[in-house]
């Protein structure tokens, strides 16, 4: 194993921003590094071996790395190919901004089991890092913009965290098969496809969605698609009737009355009171 240092960066760097491509590995080759980061990915199916632990990463997979973490990264099947963006970052930013501002609670990467310290990021999401990422690259490569572009992905995953707290007694497999179905187009499958990340049965599922969030299957695929549906009403221009599609909705007339349910008006009017008139 081999360590990575900031003491390789340029001397004027105090992060850094890069893209990875990585293909099949029979065995991933790991290392340590002396600095804190985090990683997502844009495309493929993979592994990431950290602390001898195998976790696989499907696109919007996102995860925060330790400094004393041990880890490295395959694709998933032996045709296959991953692509990630990594941010690299002196430990010590993220200790003045735990000092500054999460103080008072263990969060993000204080937690040591790698489950609580991993995501899974919508597209939209994914396209939000990325632009401040390109912020970032546009500047200055000094400890003040790196902060500012850790600080604005801490404050996603807090908002991300905040949206649907799990009930204390959750297991890791519900909340792991909610984080995946909240993703394209991972909720085009409905049910199903929730059922199946899950690795449960439909029952045991349903049962359990049902006695620890006093919901549905259903309901959780339905709020993730109309999130989705929102924002592409919000920063596209496709036709309505192409967004219930993409969502999963075989039947227009139930995509709209859930929706109105959701959001107390219409698609289109949602869309001209958000600054898009056009294109209905």
């Amino acid at each position: 194993m081999f360590k990575l240092s900031t003491f390789d960066w340029p001397k004027s760097y105090a992060c850094t921003y890069e893209a990875y491509n990585y293909q099949f590995v029979p065995e991933p080759h790991v290392h340590a590094q002396d600095y804190h980061e985090f990683f997502w990915i844009e495309s493929g199916r993979g592994c990431h071996l950290i602390n001898s632990e195998r976790r696989l990463m499907e696109t919007g997979y996102f995860c925060l790395v330790r400094a004393d973490d041990a880890h490295g990264f395959s694709a998933w099947e032996p045709d296959g190919k991953i692509r990630l963006i990594n941010f690299a970052f002196p430990s010590v930013i993220w200790e003045k901004i735990r000092a500054n501002f999460f103080a008072e609670r263990a969060c993000f990467f204080d937690l040591k089991p790698i489950e609580k310290r991993e995501y899974q990021i919508a597209i939209d999401e994914r396209e939000r890092l990325r632009q401040m990422g390109n912020d970032l690259a546009a500047g200055r490569w000094n400890e003040t913009n790196a902060a500012a572009y850790l600080h604005g992905v801490l404050a996603m995953l807090d908002n991300h965290d905040r949206e649907m707290p799990p009930h204390p007694a959750t297991p890791d497999w519900l909340t792991h098969a909610i984080r995946r179905i909240e993703t394209w187009p991972n909720f085009v499958g409905g049910v199903p496809e929730f059922v199946r990340i899950a690795d449960r049965s439909h029952e045991h599922v349903s049962r359990d969605c049902r006695r620890l969030l006093d919901t549905t299957p259903r309901e959780i695929v339905n709020r993730a698609r109309l999130k989705w549906a929102s924002m592409q009403l919000e920063t596209t221009q496709k036709e309505i009737v192409d967004i219930a599609h993409d969502c999963g909705f075989e039947n227009l007339g139930h995509f709209y009355k859930l929706f109105k349910t959701q959001h107390q008006t219409t698609p289109r009017q949602y869309r001209i009171r958000h600054g898009i008139p056009k294109c209905f």
